[in-house]
């Protein structure tokens, strides 16, 4: 099984072009050690060209072509592994699977708007690993993720009505302000959902929201990501019309956890700093 998910992660393009780049490094440093070796043994630098080939022709372009064949094995690892953790009831406990539990979550249970670009759909991914790991094996998990899901909604209920603003008011000309609010709230979206699916999925029962109300939590995250198109690429937008959610939890808990998650989504790769900070926001400091 180790080898199996350590194999899996090849299937990600992100993790084959980190490890190129390892390996460019590690031939560089490789050549210039061959060659201060052989200046050291008084060879002088006459063959740094013989070297240079050897590392570039013999090390280095037979190991990247390895490891850009290394997609489709990494992909069946990772289908291997998702079929045999399926069924195991500890997976969640495991930290290790969780970015093969939330991506097989992502498939099943997450469409991203269109205005959003695969990056956005990574990071949502990317935050519901992170959240999914710090509470793995916690006797509060239970707790613990459903106040991840309850800060998480509230604060993208919040970026709704920033996003309508920006798209419908004064500042309604602002076409780069409406793109990066409307992607913002999609893929915070998408992490409510990542969150309540692996809820209901270790539990078996969906989680108790009393923002909600009594109404259903997808219908209001599927309302938040069609407004995400309609804010972005409709000239006229029309405003967010979903009812506010009820004020049961404290309004700076919720600006924070909202504002933590616009600097992780403005934030290059990687971004741990900006990570932690959203994590800190949903997940109060007293329980991590």
């Amino acid at each position: 099984m180790d080898l199996r998910l350590l194999l899996s992660h090849l299937a990600s393009a992100r993790t084959r072009a980190a490890l190129a780049r390892w390996l460019l490094v590690v031939c560089v440093l490789g050549f210039a050690g061959t060659v201060a070796v052989l200046a050291v043994l008084g060879h002088g630098l006459d063959r740094w060209l013989f070297v240079l080939i050897v590392w570039a022709v013999l090390v280095f372009i037979p190991l990247r072509i390895a490891l850009d064949a290394g997609q489709t094995l990494g992909a069946r690892m990772r289908v291997s592994v998702s079929d045999r953790i399926a069924g195991d009831p500890g997976r969640y406990a495991r930290p290790a699977l969780m970015p093969i539990v939330v991506a097989d979550l992502f498939a099943r249970a997450v469409t991203m708007p269109r205005i959003t670009t695969p990056e956005h759909a990574h990071k949502a991914r990317e935050a519901a690993v992170a959240i999914l790991r710090r509470i793995a094996g916690r006797p509060d998990a239970t707790d613990l993720l459903r106040g991840a899901v309850r800060t998480s909604l509230a604060a993208a209920a919040s970026e709704a009505v920033q996003v309508s603003a920006a798209a419908t008011g004064t500042a309604a000309d602002n076409i780069q302000a409406r793109w990066d609010g409307a992607r913002a709230l999609g893929a915070l979206a998408a992490v409510v959902q990542l969150l309540a699916a692996a809820f209901a999925d270790r539990w078996g029962v969906p989680p108790v929201l009393p923002e909600l109300e009594g109404r259903s939590l997808s219908d209001f995250l599927e309302a938040a990501m069609d407004y995400c198109d309609e804010a972005a690429l409709q000239v006229d937008a029309l405003p967010w019309t979903e009812p506010p959610l009820a004020a049961v939890q404290d309004s700076g808990a919720v600006d924070e956890a909202r504002m933590a998650w616009r600097t992780f989504m403005q934030a290059g790769e990687p971004a741990p700093q900006a990570l932690q900070a959203f994590l800190a926001a949903v997940i109060p400091e007293g329980f991590s």
